[in-house]
């Protein structure tokens, strides 16, 4: 279909433009209406500037540009909204709500967030209750899909409340839950947090995140419904091995567990009901606060495997032999024997980078492998030889002035 536009100028027929204007404009109060005229400072007359003036609507009994734009923002929404989101997700939740001020727009795409980031420290006051509860409330009214929800609170927040944001955040099938409360050394003792059980209940959760709680399982039937977990972190916490051995059997999808700095195993044992387990990462407290002295893990698909004591006391134990495929291994204050590393080079064979830090009972360190790439030796000030036939090591690197390196 070809178009034919007919362009009418003020100085070949006026009176048809002023009634192609009313033709125009009648029955539409929201044209935005246009004059042309002729360049004052142009010696051609053939060229001209378009001057735009734009009129307000005037109050005529319906909301005029007013409605236009409420309609031209209900269009917008659906479009913006991911983007907004995907802004907005980088921002803690105090400035994303003020976002919601500079239009409709903004304002749709803050109440439908579902990432709220609260990661300062908030003591407990009624106008945090009346906040959390207003913005947990309306995205549970509206059915929003909750993808990332962080929490930090004072050890003296009411925790009472938690338990209830919690139930909120499993009815909007929460998948990445961040909860820290403040941990405070008393008497010789860390005070933890109550940690509201209906976490426990979380079916959709993918990552968990705890920092300062007390974990106890639930009083009544001692289970973990978290079947869709992967990703496990818990920091400054207490808990025991009836929770260690809940979570071997209920979180069958587990990828990546680390606990740092926890407090109440004597004993950390991991069987094989997780098979997609690939990364273990364990840094335990200083003495007497942390008494674990056993670490026995099976878990075939184990790939990355680091244990730690940043301070003092070493780790009598360690059982990794069936981690088959093992690549990665940082040992901080271990007790290993000489028999004991060379049976684990026996066993793991695919091994390809090995730590081994302030490691007091080795005194000679033979290892034959393929596979290994990558070796650190630091502060294992008894070694005194180290016998290596690895023809793919790329890397050797050691503290250590005792000990003599021969190399197969």
């Amino acid at each position: 279909m070809d178009i034919e536009i007919e362009q009418i100028t003020s100085q070949e027929n006026p009176q048809k433009l002023q009634n192609n204007n009313k033709a125009i404009t009648k029955g539409n109060p929201h044209t935005v209406a246009g004059t042309t005229s002729e360049s004052p400072d142009s010696g051609n007359n053939n060229s001209s500037n378009s001057d735009i003036i734009f009129h307000e609507d005037q109050k005529d009994g319906d909301d005029g540009m007013d409605d236009c734009d409420d309609v031209s923002d209900t269009m917008r929404i659906p479009i913006l909204q991911p983007i907004l989101h995907h802004i907005l997700s980088f921002l803690h939740a105090k400035h994303a709500a003020r976002m919601s001020t500079l239009s409709k727009v903004w304002d749709s795409a803050w109440n439908s967030l579902p990432y709220l980031d609260f990661g300062e420290i908030f003591w407990w006051s009624k106008d945090l209750n009346v906040v959390m509860d207003q913005t947990l409330a309306s995205r549970k009214k509206h059915k929003i899909s909750m993808q990332r929800f962080s929490l930090w609170l004072s050890y003296y927040a009411c925790l009472s409340y938690d338990d209830r944001w919690i139930k909120i955040l499993i009815a909007c099938n929460i998948k990445e839950l961040n909860l820290r409360v403040e941990i405070h050394y008393y008497r010789g003792n860390f005070l933890y947090g109550s940690l509201p059980v209906a976490i426990f209940a979380a079916k959709s959760l993918n990552v968990l995140s705890l920092h300062g709680f007390n974990i106890e399982l639930p009083a009544d039937d001692g289970m973990i419904n978290l079947s869709s977990l992967r990703e496990l972190h818990l920091s400054f916490v207490f808990l025991d091995e009836q929770f260690i051995k809940a979570m071997c059997t209920s979180c069958c999808n587990l990828e990546h567990l680390s606990l740092q700095y926890f407090n109440g195993l004597t004993s950390f044992q991991v069987g094989g009901t997780l098979p997609k387990l690939k990364m273990i990462n364990l840094v335990k407290l200083e003495p007497p606060d942390s008494l674990l002295q056993l670490v026995d893990i099976v878990a075939i698909n184990l790939e990355k495997l680091s244990i730690s004591n940043k301070f003092y006391g070493n780790i009598n134990v360690v059982r990794i032999t069936a981690c088959k495929a093992l690549k990665n291994l940082y040992l901080n204050c271990v007790d290993i024997t000489d028999n004991w590393l060379e049976e684990l080079f026996y066993s793991l064979k695919n091994l390809e980078k090995f730590d081994l830090i302030c490691c007091k009972a080795l005194k000679t360190m033979k290892i034959t492998s393929e596979r290994l790439k990558q070796l650190r030796v630091v502060d294992c000030h008894n070694l005194i030889a180290v016998e290596l036939d690895t023809p793919n090591l790329i890397k050797f690197h050691c503290f250590n002035e005792k000990f003599k390196v021969f190399l197969g």
